[in-house]
């Protein structure tokens, strides 16, 4: 017992120490800028191949600014990460709704341009959601070369077992 008394303090001084650097590991991540070298992440160099509004009609080719605005929008890439083998003609995907600090980044995109896609996880499974069988929810943080700027969002409109 007279040890631990004598420790205290030094154990004090190291917890004090390390308390600042495990709070900041929780928000270094998304402040990270520049494209990822994580191996614990699935990160591909690949191409945008769409940018559309998140709402649009079935034919509709062209869009106004106001649209994506308004709406939201897609950012659709050239990839399969993520999806196979469950899905294997799903595409790596992100949809923001409107009003989302980031869609700037996603709506100046065009096809073609250079990005960094990677795969940050499918959704949790729970009794609405069975990622087996849902594509949706599947999320995403994106770099893009041209904009030195990321992003990052899931696959779709509605999570895994939503609407």
């Amino acid at each position: 017992m007279h040890h631990l008394v004598k420790r205290a303090p030094a154990i004090a001084v190291c917890a004090a120490l390390l308390l600042p650097v495990a709070g900041n590991a929780q928000t270094a991540g998304p402040s990270v800028t520049g494209p990822w070298h994580y191996r614990s992440f699935a990160c591909v160099d690949t191409t945008v191949s769409s940018v559309i509004p998140r709402l649009t009609s079935n034919d509709q080719r062209s869009f106004t600014k106001s649209e994506f605005v308004n709406y939201g929008v897609v950012v659709t890439f050239d990839s399969h990460l993520g999806m196979s083998p469950v899905f294997p003609a799903g595409f790596a995907a992100v949809t923001h709704y409107q009003g989302e600090a980031t869609n700037a980044i996603m709506i100046a995109e065009h096809p073609g341009d250079r990005v960094q896609v990677c795969y940050l996880g499918p959704p949790t499974p729970d009794a609405s959601c069975n990622p087996d069988t849902d594509s949706r929810g599947r999320k995403y943080r994106v770099y893009d070369y041209k904009q030195h700027a990321s992003y990052d969002g899931i696959n779709t409109e509605h999570d895994c077992g939503g609407a």
